[in-house]
């Protein structure tokens, strides 16, 4: 697929995490702030923020992090329910050969979890099972709408991506049963997998980032959060601090706090999420370049909500990595994962995203949890319903307000570009200003240490 120019290359960028991998290893930590040492302010403390925090401090620099809540980790959020470690936000290493976090997990001595997502056990409404012949069928069909949207989108990233997935799944011709399973297929992809629906979702959004060199997804047994741990080690963060503008001269930083404090800087990475600019609860004096605002605007800000489901007995079947009850709108697709083999106890996590997932949201505390539940009954009886529930509401929370960044038709790799451009003493840092790997946490990390660096080099 062919790329605008990035920030860093992708070697470069992998050999900042490769470093920093090191460091991590050898637990390096901060040294007293020597005299005339130039200071660096980081807003947040999520991956993007104690990366960038650690390569400043490698390079020499007095940083100090400030971040809104009162934990660290941004939207990786790992807690203590249902007698086990749960994962609110953030959970896979995504293409676990070559990703960089794959080295600090066995760096901290975590166990893995693989993930085999073409482990489906399907049902329709009533409880009648989908045979393995559909589901495999399906599946090819679903490979092959892929590989065709995926080709398409070469030629026409910025296309919208709803006509032509239209488009593909007619040509598959399938009906009844077939037709269902394939339409839940694909809505795991899109709005689960992207965050957005079909409408909001361009071409290339939806064929987004690079992969690294394989290998299974895997989620961390003992929760994500201990990546945030080992990452953050040596760096000091003061939490429970809100910044409410920021304002850039030429020669300071200054950064405002909800408490009327002042911080001083030389310079200032912004690893605030993109939904928290877009809101608009950051100042900045002066504003931002109209490149920057336009492409805050632009790109847009996808949800993935989870519903944990607590048993007092695992129910299903054995070998299945998903289950799924299909019969309804793709744009209304449930996912639930059994997480058994992950904590050793009989939970499952359900999955809604997109338009879906925020209605759920507005709706009150108790719909989605009502969605899943009667979703999952549905398909798979009266054994689907939990004893305890959990659910997230990404779209509410304040610091967040979504749960990662997607490429409408309106824009482009540019607009990412755009996102993550040094601006005089100022970068913003995240995810979202990743073009390689957007929407994981490995991308938050390295685009937190690409700004880092580039700020670093203006400031000798």
């Amino acid at each position: 697929m062919a790329r605008v120019a990035k920030q860093l290359s992708r070697r470069e960028a992998l050999a900042l995490a490769a470093a920093a991998t090191g460091a991590l290893v050898a637990g390096c930590a901060d040294s007293a702030p020597a005299a005339g040492r130039k200071r660096i302010i980081v807003v947040g403390a999520g991956l993007a923020g104690l990366g960038a925090a650690a390569t400043l401090r490698a390079r020499g620099f007095d940083v100090t992090v400030v971040e809104a809540r009162e934990r660290i980790g941004g939207r990786v959020n790992s807690v203590e329910r249902f007698g086990t470690t749960i994962d609110l936000g953030a959970a896979w290493i995504h293409d676990s050969r070559g990703n960089p976090l794959t080295a600090v997990a066995k760096a901290a001595g975590l166990a893995t979890v693989a993930t085999d997502y073409d482990r489906v056990e399907l049902r329709s409404a009533g409880q009648k099972p989908v045979s393995e012949a559909i589901t495999e069928k399906t599946m090819a069909a679903r490979d092959r709408v892929i590989d065709s949207l995926y080709s398409q989108a070469d030629k026409d990233p910025r296309s919208n991506l709803a006509p032509a997935l239209a488009r593909e799944v007619r040509k598959q011709g399938l009906t009844g049963t077939s037709a269902e399973a394939l339409n839940w297929l694909l809505g795991v992809e899109f709005p689960l997998d992207r965050g957005g629906s079909r409408p909001q979702l361009s071409l290339g959004g939806f064929n987004e980032g690079e992969e690294y060199d394989g290998g299974p997804d895997l989620l961390i047994k003992g929760g994500a959060s201990q990546l945030v741990n080992k990452i953050a080690e040596g760096t000091k963060v003061e939490t429970g601090v809100e910044v409410t503008s920021i304002k850039t001269g030429r020669s300071k930083v200054e950064v405002r706090t909800r408490a009327g404090k002042t911080i001083t800087a030389d310079g200032c990475v912004v690893a605030v999420p993109l939904g928290v600019l877009k809101a608009s609860t950051i100042r900045f004096d002066p504003p931002l370049p109209s490149a920057t605002r336009r492409a805050i605007a632009r790109v847009g800000v996808g949800l993935l909500d989870k519903v944990f489901l607590s048993y007092d007995a695992a129910w299903w079947p054995a070998a299945a990595n998903q289950l799924g009850t299909i019969g309804q709108p793709l744009a209304d697709t449930i996912s639930v994962f059994p997480l058994s083999k992950l904590t050793g106890t009989p939970l499952a996590v359900g999955f809604t995203g997109g338009p879906y997932a925020a209605r759920l949201e507005k709706a009150g505390p108790a719909a989605m949890t009502a969605a899943v539940v009667e979703r999952l009954k549905s398909g798979f009886g009266e054994n689907a319903a939990p004893s305890a529930t959990l659910q997230t509401n990404w779209r509410s929370e304040p610091f967040t307000r979504g749960s990662y960044s997607y490429l409408t038709p309106q824009s482009g790799y540019s607009d990412r570009e755009a996102l993550g451009k040094l601006n005089g003493r100022l970068i913003l840092a995240g995810e979202h200003t990743s073009i390689d790997r957007p929407a994981t946490m490995d991308g938050a990390w390295l685009a937190g240490k690409t700004a880092a660096a580039r700020l670093a080099s203006k400031l000798r």
